[in-house]
């Protein structure tokens, strides 16, 4: 656009520039309202959004999932809440030992107090490391996780605290199912109980690959949650499910790290969404990756906390920052 025609009448210019902006703000009010029925978030509603991440007035009667960007000088690892629309809470991992604090922190402003179902989807430090707060802060009603043992300090810190804490645990394999409040239901697809057991000399690949993989449906939506798995799992599981891998969102195998994510698996998935849950971006590789095979990508790295939401047929997706 060229302004030129305007330097003898400042005036006429501002004028200009004022209609301009109020055209803009209008038409991302419009393009907001049409979307609704598309999946699809304006950044007006994601700046909105932002500032309600800790507001839970408005979790009441949809799925809500939270993402919590933890900070840390190395990758903190997952820590994801699921809250029911009547209110059930599900924690899939927690970080590092360190991140425990600003995890507890995030759940007080969030008015949780009771975990009714906590995950821990494998024993490395980044996803159980929080457990050993929270096991002693909140209330759980029971901690599920695969019947994998790890020989590192955090691995059995964490197990001395479930038994200080006498913490009800339930051991999960594939073929396993259950259920987050009245309507919403969780299948175990990941690890086969055939490979667990009482081992302690896993590679850390051995160990990622046996961690839970969890398909999560609510009414018409379906949302997969990887946690670490490696490409040669993703091709195990292509061959087990299939189609049935099919999801509207996912959780990126082993925080968008680049051993993980094969364009088979993505092809498979078709995810509309896709999380990178990591502070740290492991990949651009593996975010042009999603985008080419047409997700729609978010990462805690950039757009910090994020706070996903379906009512069972639309999926809403409300990061902290704006997507770059």
């Amino acid at each position: 656009m060229r302004f030129r025609n305007y330097d003898n009448n400042w005036g006429s210019l501002l004028v200009y520039i004022v209609i301009l902006v109020s055209m803009s703000g209008l038409a991302l009010y419009f393009q907001d309202d049409r979307s609704k029925g598309e999946h699809v978030v304006s950044a007006e509603r994601e700046w909105v959004k932002s500032n309600t991440f800790f507001d839970t007035q408005h979790d009441s009667g949809v799925l809500s999932i939270r993402y919590f960007y933890l900070e840390a000088d190395e990758k903190s690892g997952d820590a994801i809440l699921i809250k029911s629309p009547e209110g059930k809470t599900m924690m899939i991992d927690t970080g590092m030992v360190a991140t425990g604090q600003q995890l507890k922190e995030s759940l007080d402003r969030l008015n949780i107090n009771r975990i009714d179902l906590a995950i821990a989807t494998h024993p490395h430090h980044d996803h159980i490391g929080g457990y050993e707060t929270l096991l002693k802060e909140k209330e759980v009603s029971v901690l599920m996780m695969p019947n994998l043992t790890h020989s590192t300090n955090t691995y059995k810190n964490f197990i001395n605290v479930i038994g200080e804490e006498q913490i009800n645990v339930r051991y999960l394999h594939a073929g396993d199912q259950f259920y987050l409040g009245d309507d919403i239901t969780v299948e175990v697809l990941n690890p086969g109980v055939e490979e667990l057991g009482p081992k302690t000399d896993r590679t850390t690949a051995e160990i990622n690959n046996l961690a839970l993989v969890l398909k999560v449906t609510y009414k018409e939506r379906s949302f997969l949650f990887t946690s670490d798995i490696y490409k040669k799992q993703e091709k195990k599981l292509i061959k087990l499910y299939g189609k049935r891998l099919k999801a509207d969102f996912l959780h990126a195998p082993h925080h968008g790290d680049k051993t993980s994510s094969t364009n088979k698996f993505i092809a498979t998935v078709q995810p509309e969404y896709t999380v990178i849950s990591s502070n740290i971006l492991q990949s651009k590789r593996i975010v042009e990756r999603y985008k080419r095979n047409g997700s729609q990508v978010f990462s805690t790295s950039w757009n910090r906390h994020l706070l996903i939401q379906s009512n069972g047929v639309d999926i809403e997706v409300y990061p902290e920052l704006r997507p770059k």
